[in-house]
């Protein structure tokens, strides 16, 4: 066999060993559950671990660092979190449930609501207990915050949800309610929350990766695993702009 020919077979195999992997690269995290049927419990136990974790934070006297966002974004900088909005209307045509939409990553989920975190984390979207809520602070009276009149923290509203979710989860059901692209989400993006009716925006003005909260004066908080068996997670802040 002549060197050229063996040449044109190294890189053909070199050429279609790179095409198969890259084929399987998306699938990889789903082969990798297939294989570890627990994974997706293991992972329900690290979102939970990080929502412990904040609960236990903001029952400490000393204030959390807050990281500097990258770009400043009019009104979604965290000074803002200050600012007092009043109440959007109630808008009967949205649903009666309560969900998130994000329309940059196709996410457009129902929010749940409870203790039982493995089972919440299969309906999806998971909103953190002891925090926040839309409307916590907001009076009907634009300009007045009865929380902070009466000194009360605000707390800011959490959510998390499996970033590849569950083997029997539908591809039409894993797009919409699954996190898996979130760490696509840049400063100056676009989040909505609708609750009871009433639709909020919020605009992101910092997003990081690590182990644990570490702002807790954005109104809306969203995290989800960085990797399919990592204790890093992927956090975006946000604040409400309408």
């Amino acid at each position: 066999m002549s060197s050229k020919k063996r040449l044109f077979i190294t890189i053909g195999i070199i050429f279609w060993s790179l095409t198969a992997i890259f084929a399987l690269l998306p699938s990889w995290p789903h082969l990798y559950y297939r294989l570890q049927p627990q994974a997706s419990n293991l992972l329900a136990s690290t979102i939970a671990s990080t929502a412990t974790q904040a609960q236990q934070t903001i029952t400490k006297p000393s204030p959390s660092p807050t990281p500097t966002p990258t770009t400043v974004i009019p009104g979604s900088d965290p000074e803002s979190s200050n600012i007092n909005l009043s109440l959007p209307d109630v808008d009967s045509s949205l649903p009666s449930e309560n969900g998130l939409i994000i329309d940059k990553i196709g996410v457009r989920g129902q929010i749940h609501e409870g203790e039982d975190v493995k089972s919440i984390l299969k309906m999806g979207i998971w909103r953190v207990p002891n925090f926040g809520t839309p409307y916590d602070g907001i009076s009907p009276v634009k300009g007045r915050n009865p929380r902070s009149e009466s000194g009360e923290r605000d707390l800011p509203m959490i959510l998390a949800a499996h970033r590849w979710g569950y083997l029997e989860w539908s591809a039409s059901f894993r797009k919409l309610n699954s996190f898996y692209n979130l760490p696509q989400l840049k400063v100056g993006d676009t989040i909505k929350v609708i609750w009871e009716q009433r639709e909020y925006e919020y605009k992101v003005y910092s997003t990081e990766t690590g182990t644990q909260i570490t702002d807790y004066n954005a109104k809306l908080i969203l995290y989800t695993c960085q990797l399919w068996n990592s204790p890093a997670r992927f956090f975006v802040y946000a604040n409400r702009v309408n």
